[in-house]
């Protein structure tokens, strides 16, 4: 399962139909929830951005669900978004604070509008994608549409959600769920939703202490970057006004090489993820001269309870790993398990907690996040499921998610739209993989038997 920009993926030709989800104005009612922060933090940007503002910033899913009818497809739609009060609920700004309404599962209907037949996929992909833009948005509702393509090869699903309430999790949960309720082995996941999150998170933030170790972890980090977050230790070749943002993946590992790796990532001490920052630290250290790693790490955050819910639930973690000339991944891949130990779970870390303990916003401009869809919960995704993005306008920042599955880990970035940027980009993460390439070689070595 990759991450890519829609714009960058393969999308069928057929006939595309949309799907909007609808409820009457009267079905809907107060709820004294309160919001998640990281939620009300999103709605309340967006409302000060204004309605007229347009710039999208949508997550997605795609995925293919066989020969069905359009009545299945519709059914299923349904039933997954009345088995989720979190997406059948939004919040309203006011000057005071965000009002929460949610709507009765048996309000939701939906809206099936045909758009056409198309003969080539690259059309099709433009129509979703204007569709997405449109409607998958912060303010207002639904926050959750769906595309689905008539094909030659069945039926692909596209859904397009306000990224301010899905996270990775959710994305590669969706086709596993629609799959399950196309063909009547949908799994019951009860439990606690987004919804009561918010209302939890707000006690327990309340009682956190300002000053921890936590606050001084962060002001390390910004003090070392002259007090701000960590830039990409490359340049970029742009500036600090908004760009466009182009998108690169590659495959880094496959699944033999993967299970060496995670291997040699338990010898060392340390986990995947960990032996994956440490190959970052080493690339960062061999092509820029970088003495540290020095990142915002993106990290999934679901209190046990919550695991099966879809939701944001993403923390924000201060990363620092020392690499020196010479540095071996042995010596690294500890450093960073030890640095991923000190990483807070909960809601202590999601962007509005951090910024009010720091007293100042916090602008991410180098993030990693690592993502193992192994463990969803649920059935798995596909290989060909892919999670999607939109086009995104931003400042001098680089993303980079790390992902593994069962064919092994890929590497998905976004990063400013300039040749310097392309070029560094693809550089630093050239010699990451040969980092994890080395490692898999070392062990693969090490695990031969001795010659008599």
């Amino acid at each position: 399962m990759k991450f890519t920009e829609l714009g960058d993926s393969t999308v069928p030709a057929g006939r595309l139909v949309f799907w909007t989800p609808t409820a009457s104005d009267s079905a809907w009612a107060d709820d004294p929830r309160a919001p998640a922060l990281v939620h009300e933090h999103h709605v309340r940007a967006a409302a000060a951005r204004g309605p007229r503002h347009v710039d999208p910033a949508w997550v997605g899913v795609s995925f293919g669900v066989g020969r069905v009818s359009r009545h299945r497809i519709g059914s299923a739609f349904s039933a997954w978004l009345r088995g989720h009060e979190h997406l059948r609920s939004r919040l309203v700004p006011t000057r005071e604070r965000c009002v929460r309404r949610t709507l009765p599962a048996s309000a939701v209907t939906l809206r099936k509008e045909e758009i056409g037949d198309f003969a080539d996929g690259a059309s099709v992909r433009r129509q979703i994608e204007a569709f997405f833009d449109r409607r998958a948005a912060p303010l207002g509702w639904p926050h959750v549409v769906f595309a689905t393509v008539e094909g030659t090869g069945g039926v692909t699903v596209f859904a397009g959600a306000d990224h301010g309430i899905v996270d990775g999790y959710t994305l590669a949960m969706i086709p596993g769920q629609i799959r399950g309720l196309l063909t009547g082995r949908a799994e019951h996941l009860p439990g606690p939703t987004f919804l009561d999150f918010g209302a939890e998170e707000r006690s327990l933030v309340d009682r956190l202490p300002v000053e921890s170790a936590h606050a001084d972890h962060w002001r390390t980090l910004l003090c070392d970057a002259h007090d701000r977050t960590p830039a990409f230790p490359l340049p970029l070749g742009a500036s600090e006004a908004r760009l466009p943002q182009r998108s690169a993946y590659r495959w880094l590992l496959d699944e033999p090489a993967t299970t060496r790796f995670a291997a040699a990532s338990r010898q060392g001490g340390g986990s995947t993820a960990a032996g994956l920052l440490a190959c970052l630290a080493l690339a960062a250290g061999r092509i820029a001269g970088e003495r540290h790693l020095s990142v915002v790490s993106l990290a999934n955050t679901r209190p046990d309870r919550w695991r099966t819910a879809p939701g944001w639930f993403v923390g924000l973690h201060p990363v620092r790993i020392p690499t020196a000339p010479g540095a071996v991944f042995t010596d690294t891949v500890a450093l960073a398990a030890a640095e991923l130990r000190r990483r807070r779970p909960g809601p202590g870390s999601s962007l509005p907690h951090i910024s009010r303990m720091l007293r100042r916003e916090i602008h991410p401009r180098f993030v990693v996040s690592y993502l193992d869809v192994r463990r969803v919960p649920g059935t798995p995704p596909r290989q060909e499921d892919t999670m999607l993005r939109s086009r995104i306008h931003g400042p001098a920042e680089v993303y980079v998610w790390l992902t593994r599955s069962d064919r092994g880990v890929h590497v998905s970035t976004r990063f400013p739209d300039t040749v310097v940027a392309g070029a560094n980009v693809e550089r630093f993460l050239l010699a990451a993989a040969h980092a994890a390439a080395r490692v898999v070689d070392s062990h693969r070595a090490e695990a031969l038997p001795a010659p008599v």
